[in-house]
C-alpha cells in the first residue's frame, strides 16, 4: 500500500510541475525552432523537475530510488529535441550521483541514455502524438524492466515492476494529455494576443496597435525632445479596384501593398493598416527633409510595383501620402495624425499619386 501511496504522490508532483512550467513559457511552445535560450531553459526544467522527482522518489534499496523522472525528460525530448533533452539527461544524471554513487546510479545512467536514444528515435515516427508517446512509455518500462532486473538486486522485483508499469503508463499519458491540453491552450492564447494587434489581410498592425504605438511614440518624442515623423497613405481610385475585379481582388491588391510599404521603410519604423485602403507609418526620430525622401521612395515604389488583381492579369495603382514632423512642421505632437489628414486630402485635390507636407499648407496659409 505505501508503495501504492509513493507512486501516485510522484505523479501528482509531475503533473503539478508540468502546469507550472507551461504557466511560465505560456507565450511560446517549444518546437524543434524554438531558440537555443529557449530549448536549453526548458531542458534545464525538466532535468530540475526530474530531480524533483527523486527527491520524492521511492526507496525500495540501499541507494535505490524509482521514480517519474523519466517523464518530464520524455516530453522535452518528444517536443524540442536533441539539445532541450540533453541538458536534461545532464542535470538528472548529476543530481543522480550526488545521492550517492552505487551500482544503482550506474544503472541510472545506463537506464536514461537508452532512453534519450529511444526518445530521439521514436519522436520522428509521423504518427499521432499520444499514440508515439504511449509506444515511448512501454519503451521506457521494458528498458527499466531490463535494467533492474540485470543491475539492481531488488526485492519484491515483480510488485515493484509491475506497480512502476501501471504507473508509468498512467502518469506519462496523464502528462501527455495535460501538455497538449496547455500547449493548446498556450497557442490559442497567442493567437488572441495577435489578432488583437495585427491586421488579419495585411499582417501589418491594426487600429489598436497604431494607437498604442503612436502615443508611446509620442511621449518618448516629448521625454527625450527628439524628432517625430508620421504619413498617412491612401490608395489612389480603390473603389475602382474593387468595382472591376472584385473585393477578393481587393483583398489581394491590398496584402501586396501592405507587402510593398513594409519593404520600402526602415525596419525600426511602424506600419500600420488603419481601414480600408488607409495605411499609416511612423518614424521615430527622423527629420522632416529625411521623411520627405521616405514618403516620395514608398510613394515611387508603389507607382513601379505591379500588383496582381488576378491569377492572368496585374495591375498598377498609385498612392497619396501626407506626411508631418514634430516639431518641424507642427508645434504639437497631439497634431501629428490631423495635420497630415489634412496633407494628405491636399494630395488628392492637387491630383493624386503625390507626397503632400504640412509645411506646404503653412506656406500656401502664409501666402
Amino acid at each position: 500500500m505505501q508503495l501504492v501511496q509513493d507512486y501516485f504522490c510522484n505523479m501528482m508532483i509531475m503533473l503539478a510541475l508540468l502546469f507550472i512550467y507551461y504557466q511560465h513559457y505560456k507565450d511560446e511552445n517549444l518546437v524543434d525552432t524554438s531558440s537555443l535560450k529557449r530549448k536549453v531553459t526548458s531542458g534545464f526544467f525538466a532535468g530540475l523537475a526530474g530531480s524533483l522527482l527523486m527527491i520524492f522518489g521511492i526507496e525500495v534499496g540501499t541507494n535505490t530510488i524509482i521514480d517519474m523522472r523519466h517523464v518530464p525528460f520524455l516530453l522535452v525530448t518528444l517536443y524540442g529535441g536533441f539539445l532541450p533533452g540533453g541538458v536534461s539527461l545532464l542535470v538528472i544524471q548529476i543530481v543522480r550521483f550526488t545521492f550517492g554513487v552505487s551500482v544503482s546510479s550506474y544503472a541510472s545512467l545506463v537506464l536514461i541514455i537508452s532512453l534519450f536514444i529511444g526518445y530521439l528515435l521514436f519522436r520522428r515516427w509521423k504518427v499521432e502524438t499520444k499514440l508515439k508517446v504511449f509506444i515511448m512509455l512501454i519503451y521506457s518500462n521494458i528498458m527499466f524492466t531490463l535494467v533492474t532486473t540485470i543491475m539492481i538486486d531488488i526485492e519484491p522485483l515483480f510488485k515493484i515492476n509491475l506497480l512502476f508499469w501501471i504507473t508509468s503508463l498512467v502518469s506519462g499519458m496523464m502528462a501527455i494529455y495535460t501538455s497538449e491540453y496547455l500547449r493548446r491552450i498556450n497557442h490559442l492564447f497567442k493567437q488572441y494576443q495577435l489578432s488583437s494587434t495585427i491586421d488579419a489581410l495585411t499582417g501589418l498592425n491594426n487600429v489598436r496597435s497604431f494607437d498604442e504605438a503612436l502615443n508611446t511614440a509620442i511621449q518618448e518624442s516629448n521625454i527625450k525632445r527628439k524628432p517625430l515623423s508620421f504619413l498617412i497613405i491612401d490608395i489612389d481610385y480603390f473603389k475602382h479596384v474593387n468595382d472591376t475585379y472584385g473585393h477578393t481582388a481587393g483583398d489581394a491588391v491590398l496584402q501586396q501593398f501592405g507587402t510593398t510599404l513594409r519593404k520600402s521603410v526602415r525596419t525600426e519604423d511602424i506600419v500600420s493598416r488603419n481601414g480600408g485602403e488607409e495605411f499609416t507609418i511612423l518614424l521615430k526620430n527622423t527629420l522632416h527633409q529625411e521623411e520627405l525622401t521616405i514618403a516620395e521612395h514608398v510613394r515611387s515604389s508603389i507607382e513601379e510595383q505591379p500588383f496582381k488583381a488576378t491569377h492572368m492579369e496585374t495591375i498598377h495603382i498609385t498612392a497619396s501620402l501626407g506626411v508631418a514632423t514634430y516639431p518641424d512642421t507642427v508645434t504639437s505632437s497631439d497634431e501629428l495624425y490631423s495635420k497630415a489628414d489634412q496633407a494628405l486630402y491636399t494630395a488628392k485635390r492637387k491630383g493624386r499619386n503625390r507626397v503632400c507636407s504640412t509645411k506646404e499648407l503653412s506656406e500656401l496659409i502664409t501666402k
